[in-house]
């Protein structure tokens, strides 16, 4: 066992938590769609009207605050007007994304429904690579417009009278990638793109916040910011961590890298707003990331991950958290069946990965404040991050009412539990409990054989003297929910 003090200063709040940090990602790509959100009226396995009942439940348990949607390479060969109206007229299309067969069984209509079933805003990618401006502008209009113009009435007509009124929307994936159909060969040139589909989706709807393409070329950014700065709200950022070959520690270490290489870029981006004297606010949708497994190859890009993936992941949120001015918006990919939360097989069974219950832990416990949490935790040296990692990983925050403080622990250590004493400033626990995944094993995991081998349990908490006072497992992601009052 190693000690560890820690001090979380509640009186001066690093900012405002936006929950849809904890956004999902969910795409047309191997069975997450169909078979996974949607198996349709007809299915064996249970549903409500098309929508798989047993992922329907796991992700409303989520909290999730935001879904990203069609997605993703997907998107870049869309076209929104097939998957719309009478399912059983919708054309069934050759998806050059991924070389697969697209029904247009789930379209518009379909996600924004699956999307209030589940209590998630919906975030809307548009198909800026071999689609047009106008067509962009004409989605717009069938999700938010009023008026009684073509493409609204045509909402209209197929049973949804009321606006969807979509906030969020992207321009485009990953176009600086020749993976993508109607990829750019520069960012000046996604710049010139990115301004026409902002002018005409704006024209429809002013209100829209909208997300364009980054990436971590610097240059690129440099382009995106310079050019359409003044059209855009965030920069999307990818980063995916391969596992193959990764030892536990090294995989763990890349929380630490990707708050890094963030922070980096979003540093980056205000220079670029400064030099070119841009006025709009733009941050980062840190839109796709996971880690990624040899054996999650296309068509189906299924794995199930272990407890070793579920400290990466708790790691990467209490990044987020620290980057709450930065990073206001992020999508986990993907929900179900491709590199996944929740693997749903076509016989009607689930598996809720340890990632699931992670996200499942925070969803349920976060405050509305993020609070400077410090630690004097022993540290390890990553090699190939050559930097070093502490074990202990922490982040705090704090409900608007100053009464309910929620500590998120993360101890990286394979094989030590961590003795922690907690310290406040401007805080006084009364009294505590606690959350916690850990498992056996760094590689224990929850599978179709053994759906439970992974749960959270439950777990002590001491105050004593104005302290908190708690013992983490090794290799373990803790959640303590403290009720206390503010002090002066």
């Amino acid at each position: 066992m190693f000690e560890c003090k820690v001090f979380v200063d509640a009186t001066s709040p690093i900012g405002t938590l936006d929950k849809r940090c904890y956004g999902q990602f969910i795409e047309h790509l191997g069975e997450c769609i169909y078979g996974g959100i949607w198996v349709g009226e007809g299915s064996n396995v249970p549903n409500m009207k098309g929508y798989r009942l047993d992922v329907l439940e796991a992700v409303r348990q989520l909290n999730c605050p935001i879904v990203r949607w069609p997605g993703g390479n997907f998107v870049s060969g869309y076209h929104w007007l097939d998957g719309i109206g009478p399912r059983d007229q919708r054309p069934r299309r050759y998806d050059m994304a991924w070389g697969q067969d697209e029904p247009n069984t789930f379209g518009t209509d379909e996600f924004v429904e699956w999307c209030r079933l589940v209590g998630a805003e919906p975030y809307i990618v548009v198909n800026a690579g071999n689609g047009t401006p106008e067509e962009a502008a004409q989605w717009v209009e069938y999700c938010n417009s009023t008026k009684n113009t073509y493409f609204a009435q045509l909402r209209r007509k197929y049973g949804h009278e009321e606006p969807y009124r979509v906030k969020v929307w992207g321009i485009g994936n990953e176009l600086y990638g020749r993976w993508q159909i109607g990829f750019c060969v520069d960012g000046a040139e996604c710049a010139r793109r990115t301004i026409e589909f902002a002018h005409e989706m704006r024209m429809v709807d002013p209100e829209i916040k909208l997300i364009a393409v980054g990436c971590e070329d610097p240059e690129w950014n440099i382009s995106m910011v310079r050019h359409a700065g003044e059209y855009f709200d965030y920069l999307s950022i990818h980063i995916y961590i391969w596992g193959v070959n990764k030892s536990y520690r090294e995989l763990v270490s890349y929380s630490v890298d990707i708050e890094r290489r963030l922070r980096n870029i979003y540093d980056l981006i205000q220079s670029a707003r400064r030099k070119y004297n841009i006025k709009r606010e733009i941050k980062i949708a840190f839109d796709e990331w996971n880690v990624w497994y040899p054996e999650a190859k296309p068509p189906l890009l299924s794995q199930i991950t272990s407890i070793k993936d579920a400290v990466f992941t708790a790691g990467v949120l209490n990044s987020l958290h620290r980057l709450c001015n930065e990073v206001p918006i992020a999508a986990f990919a993907q929900t179900v069946n491709v590199l996944p939360l929740i693997f749903a097989s076509n016989d009607g069974r689930i598996v809720l990965t340890p990632q699931y219950l992670v996200f499942k832990m925070y969803g349920e416990n976060t405050g509305d404040n993020v609070l400077p949490a410090t630690s004097d935790s022993p540290l390890y040296k990553s090699s190939e991050l050559n930097m070093y990692i502490p074990f202990l990983d922490i982040s705090a925050t704090l409900t608007k009412n100053g009464n309910t403080l929620y500590l998120h622990l993360v101890n990286r250590h394979e094989s030590d539990a961590a003795h922690l004493q907690v310290s406040f400033r401007g805080y006084k626990p009364i009294k505590g409990c606690m959350q916690t995944v850990a498992g056996e094993t760094v590689e224990s995991k929850n599978t179709l054989e053994e759906p439970n081998a992974v749960r959270i349990e439950k777990g002590d908490v001491k105050v004593e003297n104005d302290k908190v006072i708690l013992e983490l497992k090794p290799h373990s992601i803790n959640i303590v929910k403290l009720e206390g009052e503010p002090t002066t």
